[in-house]
């Protein structure tokens, strides 16, 4: 596998296709985690053969880019007021996420001392993350592209893979 330097900060280069463009399909998923689309709209079909010898097909629509909000704290803020976070009721956080739903990101940071970020939109909402404290390497969101996946780590550190392969870098 080949090795390479991560650029300076690899989420402004990831992330700047991204920028402007509205965020859809915004929910909450399995527990606290949350899933984003951005970009054109594309139908997957997946089939899968079940233990009886059946065959499975489940469709779903994603965007050219996926943001999965994993293993981390988050909060949620609209115009500084905060709607929800990830221990909060489903009904809260099924608020927050209509919220930005249709909002633009604008911009992506990320605090590695801390083991942070904040995804700012822009007609006012923000989502920031932190670690949840027990494992440094739990991946607290990824970015899926095109062609790359793009993860943060509790510990600061970022991984970015293949879709399809092993990690092109790690730092």
């Amino acid at each position: 596998m080949k090795s390479h330097k991560l650029p300076i900060n690899p989420v402004d280069v990831f992330v700047a296709p991204m920028l402007n463009l509205p965020a859809w399909g915004v929910k909450k998923g399995h527990g606290s985690f949350l899933t984003f689309e951005f970009g054109e709209p594309k139908l997957e079909v997946v089939e899968s053969k079940l233990a009886d010898g059946k065959f499975r097909r489940n469709a779903h629509v994603h965007g050219d880019w996926h943001l999965w909000i994993y293993c981390c704290n988050w909060r949620i803020f609209q115009l500084d007021e905060q709607i929800a976070w990830s221990e909060s009721d489903d009904k809260l956080i099924g608020k927050a996420t209509a919220i930005l739903n249709g909002q633009k990101l604008t911009s992506v940071t990320v605090e590695p001392q801390q083991g942070s970020s904040a995804f700012i939109f822009d007609l006012g909402g923000k989502l920031e993350t932190w670690s949840y404290g027990d494992d440094p390497t739990d991946e607290q969101w990824m970015f899926y592209g095109p062609a790359k996946v793009l993860g943060y780590r509790a510990d600061g550190k970022f991984s970015l893979n293949r879709a399809d392969a092993q990690a092109d870098y790690e730092g």
